[in-house]
């Protein structure tokens, strides 16, 4: 039996299926939406007109009640209610310090129901428009390769770079979040003055401001944090550093454009959570496509939505004797991008600059451009000729 009352846009945040269909059966007659993680539910935020949030037992503890407050970071007045399997005076406390309205005791009832929607209820007869105007947030963009030299931090500079000279050049930035081995500073010929240790030192009084004097400025006004410049200080970057710095960065920024390590490590994975969109760079061997197979198989049994991950292909040739077909059933994705083969990258590498600024012209420059075209929000027309891009397909033949 469901509520009956008004009709109400209800977001439910939640990993557990079970729960989503119970609140979801008890809220019929509802627009109901969903979301696995507080980066879609941010995005549910800004996109549709919810009325009411219930963040599901899985945040009920106190990194969780954190990051639900993130929402109010998009709706500083939305109504929230927590679940919990068990209501402790912990959970109580933080939860209402954050800004969560009520924290109600699992399993769902009706009534239960029927007095979260009361809250909304309460808060249409006092709201003001003025303070539910909604926040844009920025669109994480996360560049993954579970193999080394594949070219993941390539993609990453020349697909910043590339958003950024579509936009506003200074609502971009990079997070190089390669904590031990991380070369987006250098592939920049960007000199940091600070680097996220300094992030992680100042963790506690970070705001906004501070951040911004953190991070580094590229010629073309891009922003750059940089990862720590020797691989012993990534032990001081917790997975809760990279989560807040990603959250206010997703405040200040356009574009988020995240290079990670070449592995499924915990911040890896909290980023990958946390990311809009991610560009999943193949280079064509065996090797590589094997290890992006296992990544992959990793991130099916995590319930990972493979709706954002967009397929890459790196060092793209007539020589290579992958067939392009029976790599897409093999990975269960298809091929989005490919990126041709050219002795002009590693030229552009050793010169510290993208290749789609210090080549623009080149064939390789308007594949990376493609690339980018696949994040970005408005429609570009590329240089790349229609019949070529039709084509495209036989450079794996």
């Amino acid at each position: 039996m469901a509520v009956e009352t008004a009709t109400y846009s209800i977001l439910i945040v939640e990993t557990d299926d079970g729960f989503v269909d119970g609140a979801r059966e008890l809220l019929e007659g509802n627009k109901v939406y969903t979301a696995r993680n507080i980066t879609d539910a941010q995005r549910r935020l800004v996109e549709e007109g919810i009325d009411l949030a219930i963040v599901g037992p899985s945040y009920a503890h106190e990194t969780g009640v954190a990051e639900t407050g993130l929402l109010f970071d998009v709706r500083p007045d939305l109504p929230v209610v927590l679940v919990a399997e068990v209501v402790t005076t912990d959970i109580l406390r933080a939860a209402l310090r954050t800004g969560v309205r009520d924290v109600i005791e699992a399993p769902l009832t009706l009534q239960k129901m029927e007095d979260a929607l009361g809250i909304v209820v309460q808060h249409q007869r006092r709201d003001d428009p003025e303070a539910t105007k909604r926040r844009q947030i920025g669109k994480v963009v996360t560049i993954m390769s579970p193999k080394g030299g594949a070219g993941k931090t390539m993609t990453t500079t020349n697909v910043a770079l590339t958003l950024a000279n579509w936009g506003e050049p200074e609502r971009t930035v990079v997070l190089d979040a390669d904590l031990q081995f991380g070369d987006v500073c250098i592939s920049l010929q960007v000199d940091p003055k600070h680097t996220i240790v300094d992030v992680a030192r100042d963790i506690d009084k970070l705001d906004e401001e501070l951040l911004d004097n953190l991070l580094a400025r590229h010629a073309s006004g891009l922003r750059v944090l940089s990862a720590p410049l020797e691989p012993s200080l990534a032990d001081e970057v917790s997975t809760q550093v990279v989560v807040k710095t990603l959250g206010m960065l997703k405040r200040m920024f356009d574009y988020i454009v995240i290079d990670t390590a070449p592995f499924l490590d915990e911040p890896v994975l909290s980023i990958l959570e946390r990311s809009d969109d991610v560009l999943l760079v193949v280079d064509m061997d065996l090797p590589s496509v094997k290890n992006a197979k296992l990544a992959l198989d990793t991130l099916r049994l995590i319930k990972f939505p493979f709706e954002k991950i967009k397929l890459v292909l790196n060092r793209v040739n007539s020589k290579a004797r992958l067939d392009v077909d029976e790599l897409e059933r093999s990975l269960g994705l298809q091929v989005m991008a490919a990126v041709s083969s050219d002795k002009l990258v590693p030229r552009a590498v050793n010169e510290g600059e993208p290749v789609v600024s210090l080549y623009p012209r080149s064939r390789v420059a308007r594949d990376l451009r493609s690339v980018a075209a696949l994040v970005f929000d408005d429609e570009i027309v590329e240089e790349q000729p229609a019949e070529d891009q039709q084509k495209s397909r036989r450079w794996f033949r």
